[in-house]
C-alpha cells in the first residue's frame, strides 16, 4: 500500500474480506473491511454505502488516499468525496495480493486442486442420461467430504439457474424435472475448500456423441484455454493470457476469467487493462467459455500455478468437452 501511496485498503469483495479476516469470530457477515498501513482493521455490516462510511470513520482516514476494490457503486465514490476522503482504483494490488503465495502455502493449494479433481471422479463416475441433479451434487458431498473438503466456497460468477451445493454448481439440467438429458452439455464447477484452501475446477460433459455445433464449441474452447494457459508466463502481464484466448476464439462468442484464489475463494476478476505481472508462485483460477446457440455452452476451469516455467494445471480435470455414450 506505502508504493501506491494508499494510508488504506477498503475491501468489499467475499475473497477480499475473507483473505483479511480469515476466520475470526463475529466478521464473516462484514460488508466492508478497512486495512490501514499501520495493520488496523475496522469492519462494518448492513448496507454497502452505509458499511463503507462506517469503516472510513472508524479507521480514522481523514483526508487520505484510500485504495479501492473495482465495482465500487458511483454513490459509494461520492459519498467518500463529501467526507474529503479519496478513493482510488486498486485492483491490481488486491488482485495481486489475491494471487500471489508464499512457497510455503503452495501444498495447501495443490492439495486442495485434488479434492476438486475427486468431486471431477465422483460426477464422471455416475453419470446417465435421466440422472437427477441432487443425486449427483450427494455423490460430489458425499467423496469430497471423504477426502477432507468439509466445507465449499460459492463461486459468485455465473451461477444463475444452476443447482447443487457449496461444492459443486451445476447446470445444463432440464429446468423441469432437475434431470440430465442427451444433448444438453452439463457443465459443472468444483469449489471445495481443504482446510480454508480454495479448490477450482470445472468440466462440460455430453452424454451421447457431439454433433456439430456442440463439437465446434467444445473444439474451440478447449483450443482457446490452451492458448491462455500458454499465455501465462513469468514476466508478461497476465492480461496477455486473455488477449491469446480471445485471438485464439476469433468470431466465436466467447468468455474468459482470471482469478486470484487466496482468501478462501475467488476474488474479482483480473481487469481488462489489469497491470499485473505473472511470476512464480502465484495461484490463478482460469475459467472459459464457449456458447452453444439454444443449448448453453461448453465450459472450463482450472486451478494454475505459476512457475518458472510456466503455467502448470493442478487439478488435472480434462481441458476439452467430454463426450459419454
Amino acid at each position: 500500500m506505502d508504493k501506491a501511496g494508499f494510508t488504506a485498503l477498503l475491501l468489499t469483495s467475499p475473497g477480499g474480506r475473507r483473505y483479511v479476516l480469515g476466520a475470526a469470530p463475529g466478521h464473516a457477515d462484514a460488508t466492508a473491511v478497512l486495512l490501514t498501513t499501520d495493520g488496523t482493521v475496522a469492519t462494518a455490516v448492513g448496507d454497502l454505502s452505509a458499511a463503507v462510511d462506517a469503516v472510513l470513520r472508524a479507521a480514522g482516514v481523514g483526508d487520505g488516499v484510500v485504495g479501492a476494490e473495482a465495482g465500487l457503486p458511483w454513490e459509494v465514490f461520492g459519498q467518500a468525496g463529501g467526507s474529503g476522503v479519496r478513493l482510488r482504483p486498486a485492483a491490481d494490488l488486491v488482485f495481486a495480493e489475491l494471487a500471489c503465495c508464499r512457497p510455503d502455502e503452495l501444498p495447501a493449494f495443490a492439495a486442495a486442486a485434488e479434492v476438486a479433481a475427486v468431486g471431477y471422479t465422483a460426477v464422471m463416475d455416475h453419470l446417465h442420461v435421466g440422472m437427477d441433479v441432487r443425486e449427483l451434487s450427494g455423490n460430489v458431498d458425499r467423496s469430497i467430504r471423504r477426502a477432507g473438503g468439509l466445507l465449499g466456497w460459492y463461486d459468485p460468477y455465473g451461477a444463475a439457474g444452476a443447482a447443487g451445493s457449496d461444492l459443486v454448481t451445476v447446470r445444463g439440467h432440464d429446468p423441469g424435472t432437475a434431470r440430465l438429458t442427451a444433448t444438453t452439455p452439463l457443465r459443472y464447477v468444483l469449489h471445495p475448500l481443504l482446510n480454508g484452501v480454495a479448490g477450482y475446477a470445472a468440466a462440460t460433459a455430453v452424454l451421447s456423441r457431439a454433433d456439430g455445433p456442440l463439437r465446434t464449441a467444445g473444439d474451440a474452447c478447449a483450443a482457446a484455454t490452451a492458448a491462455l494457459l500458454a499465455a501465462l508466463r513469468p514476466g508478461a502481464p497476465l492480461r496477455e493470457g486473455c488477449a491469446a484466448f480471445e485471438r485464439e476464439t476469433g468470431e466465436h462468442p466467447a468468455a474468459c476469467r482470471i482469478v486470484g484464489l487466496r482468501g478462501g475463494g475467488a476474488s474479482p476478476p483480473l481487469p481488462p487493462d489489469s497491470a499485473v505481472i505473472a511470476e512464480p508462485g502465484m495461484v490463478l483460477g482460469v475459467r472459459t467459455e464457449v456458447p452453444v446457440p439454444g443449448r448453453g455452452a461448453v465450459e472450463l476451469a482450472e486451478t494454475v500455478v505459476v512457475t518458472a516455467s510456466g503455467a502448470e494445471p493442478r487439478a488435472g480435470t480434462p481441458l476439452r468437452l467430454v463426450e459419454l455414450y
